[in-house]
């Protein structure tokens, strides 16, 4: 100890300050007490005077340091009460102001790769600056945040860090805020004067330093603590929502809903099948994705091979618990997945430590193993990568998430399987209906073919006995107008053509019913269409008061049986003569229709009633005067014989269309046949000999 300027006072104190005049007057003190003993170093007690002095002042310096870190530890206290980061901060200044007793301070803090001041006093203008932690650019602070170490400048023209600010700064001294190894902020004093700063100024605010990292650290775990009950909360309320639900996709929403709120904002959900495959575009779900966004991941999505490998043994490296983060930094993962993500719209500047390029997936894995889907998500809003302690919660709930996903798509099996078996009960009820009906239509065919048969037979024998006095009766008027000649009047010409006339109607007759009937053999031949439609019209003798149109297409040669069709379009045309006794049009049409020809036949005539027209292909119904009522049916046997159809609609006032549809060429197996049909029963074809 020696004589000279007290090594208590601090040249970094504020002047007027509550710190600065307890120091300057214990310097006072000091220096008197020294000026003192200096006067009687040649006296006889000096050694003993010395001695003393030396362990008063060294009891003086210790009560002083015992009052700083007191009043430190009450502001540790105060800290640890705080409510907010703001309230930690403001806390740490006055504490830098008021109990250390520096000039000028400030608090900085890293929010990802940059610095910022959150608070400062003593300086004359505003600080809002904001520094990268990349190298890019120096200062002393944002070297003491990348090394962690604290740095004490005691004349600031000689470091080569030192970044030039407020002008005529000359020390600073600048110590790390740390949490669990990690640098989370800077305390930085700064002053006008050389030296200003020395040892124990650094452990002072390495002291507070290390009470406003523990005040923050509790503040971080509150945070967590909440964050986490909330986490908890929001998944077992998303859980009960996913249970109440049995649609996969309702399901899915409530998923990635529940992921969102946990703080990430894109979701992507695919239901896989065993091959690890998604089976259509409605198996993606997706939140936080524009419609492009999900059609790029359908097209882009690898094959199912792809994603067993990438929950495989080399992929090991990147998981987290059940999730796989892979860093876009990482070369080797650009290359694998370029092609096939979409690219965050986030900036790195945005984030702490998580890149917007970043990826992070997991399986949605049953207890047996199997994968029933995957989930991917990105873009946090905290900007942090995960931890296990951040992902935990939601490693719990997706597998939750997989056990609900596996039970709708059981459930949507066992609908679809439901289903199908109503489907299936309702078609075989419906076939079991359909074959009794059938059944009953076959008996009541039967019954008819029978009766027919038997009235076949019976018109024979009638025709056979018939046709003889019909010949007679012919032979004997042909006699007649031969003996008569010349002499025979008006009447009696009358007379004989009228008994001329009504045999030829009752052999129509006996014909008409003998070939109703009886067996129908078709002969095949080959002919155009249009010159037999008009060989019935001149057969059917149109009356001049009845226009003909007749707008037939040309059509393909046809194979049918050609007398017999023409029959057919000569009683449809006769037909529709006598529909329009008062004069009309008729218009006859064919178009070629998937191997068939149709050809209509439309009158204007005074059309069917709705009841008649029902009955118009029974035979033996008729509401002319005269006739059987067999024509149409005829008809209807002959068209149906060529594996054709004939089919009748009417309007009352506006006319009648009858419509034949037959093959242009006939399904004949093994040569020419003749068809034999019974009206009203199945078809039968005999092979000629």
């Amino acid at each position: 100890m020696g004589c000279g300027g007290s090594s208590m006072r601090r040249k970094g104190v504020a002047e007027g300050s509550e710190v600065w005049e307890n120091e300057r007057a214990l310097s006072e003190s000091i220096n008197k007490l020294d000026l003192i003993l200096s006067t009687m170093k040649d006296g006889r007690h000096f050694d003993g005077y010395l001695e003393a002095w030396g362990v008063a002042r060294d009891t003086l310096e210790s009560k002083i340091m015992e009052k700083r870190l007191s009043a430190l530890n009450l502001y540790g206290r105060k800290l640890n009460s705080a409510d907010d980061l703001q309230e930690v901060y403001e806390l740490t200044l006055d504490a830098m102001e008021e109990t250390l007793g520096f000039e000028q301070a400030s608090f900085l803090v890293i929010e990802g790769t940059k610095f910022r001041i959150v608070g400062y006093r003593g300086y004359p203008t505003s600080l809002g600056v904001v520094l990268p932690l990349n190298g890019s650019k120096r200062g002393i602070t944002v070297k003491v945040a990348n090394t962690h170490k604290p740095i004490l400048v005691h004349d600031t023209r000689k470091d080569e860090d030192y970044v030039k600010g407020i002008p005529g700064i000359r020390s600073e001294l600048a110590v790390p805020v740390m949490t669990k190894d990690k640098t989370v902020g800077v305390l930085n004093v700064e002053s006008k004067k050389l030296g200003a700063f020395d040892e124990r100024d650094t452990i002072l605010l390495q002291i507070l330093a290390s009470h406003a990292a523990t005040a923050i650290r509790n503040l971080e775990m509150r945070r967590e603590l909440e964050m986490r009950s909330n986490h908890l909360f929001l998944l077992m309320k998303s859980s009960t929502r996913m249970i109440s639900s049995t649609d996969i996709r309702q399901r899915l929403q409530t998923v990635a809903e529940a992921i969102r709120a946990l703080g990430w904002r894109r979701v992507v959900i695919s239901v896989r099948d065993e091959g690890m495959e998604v089976a259509c575009p409605e198996d993606i779900f997706t939140a936080g994705l524009t419609e492009e966004e999900t059609e790029f991941l359908w097209s882009k999505k690898p094959p199912g091979q792809v994603w067993r490998e990438r929950f495989g043994p080399e992929y090991e490296r990147f998981k987290i618990d059940g999730f796989y983060h892979l860093p876009w930094s990482d070369p080797w993962v650009r290359k694998r997945f370029s092609d096939t993500t979409v690219p965050s719209k986030f900036e790195a500047e945005e984030m702490v430590d998580w890149d917007p390029q970043d990826l992070l997936y997991a399986p949605l894995r049953l207890a047996d193993g199997r994968v029933v889907g995957v989930v991917s998500i990105d873009d946090p809003l905290d900007g942090r990568r995960p931890t296990s302690e951040s992902m935990a919660p939601l490693e719990l709930f997706i597998h939750q998430a997989a056990v609900a996903i596996e039970n709708a798509l059981l459930i949507k099996d066992l609908n679809e399987a439901r289903e199908k078996l109503k489907v299936e009960a309702e078609l075989l009820e419906s076939k079991v209906e359909e074959r009794t009906k059938e059944l009953r239509e076959s008996q009541k065919q039967l019954l008819k073919a029978q009766r027919l048969v038997a009235m076949g037979e019976l018109a024979r024998m009638v025709g056979h006995d018939l046709r003889n006095p019909l010949t007679g009766i012919a032979g004997a008027t042909y006699y007649l107008r031969s003996k008569l000649g010349s002499k025979k009047d008006g009447k009696i010409k009358e007379m004989l053509r009228l008994i001329e006339q009504d045999v030829e109607y009752s052999n129509k007759i006996i014909n008409d019913l003998l070939e109703y009937s009886g067996e129908m053999p078709l002969e095949f031949s080959r002919f155009a269409l249009e010159p037999i439609l008009r060989e019935a019209l001149s057969l059917a003798k149109i009356p001049k008061k009845i226009k003909v149109t007749c707008s037939t297409k040309r059509c393909p040669m046809m194979k049918a049986d050609m007398e017999k069709m023409k029959r057919v379009f000569v009683n449809i045309i006769k037909n529709a003569v006598d529909a329009m006794p008062s004069g009309g049009r008729l218009t006859m049409k064919s178009k070629e229709s998937e191997g068939y020809v149709e050809i209509s036949f439309t009158d204007t005539g005074s059309g069917i009633p709705e009841d008649v027209l029902k009955k118009v292909w029974a035979p033996l119904f008729t509401t002319k005067a005269k006739g059987m009522g067999l024509g149409l049916s005829i008809c209807k046997r002959i068209v149906e014989a060529h594996g054709g159809t004939i089919s009748v609609r009417s309007k009352v006032g506006k006319g009648t269309t009858f419509t034949v549809k037959i093959a242009i060429k006939p399904k004949i197996e093994g040569g020419e046949k003749i068809w034999v049909t019974l009206p009203e029963s199945s078809s039968l074809m005999m092979k000629r000999a």
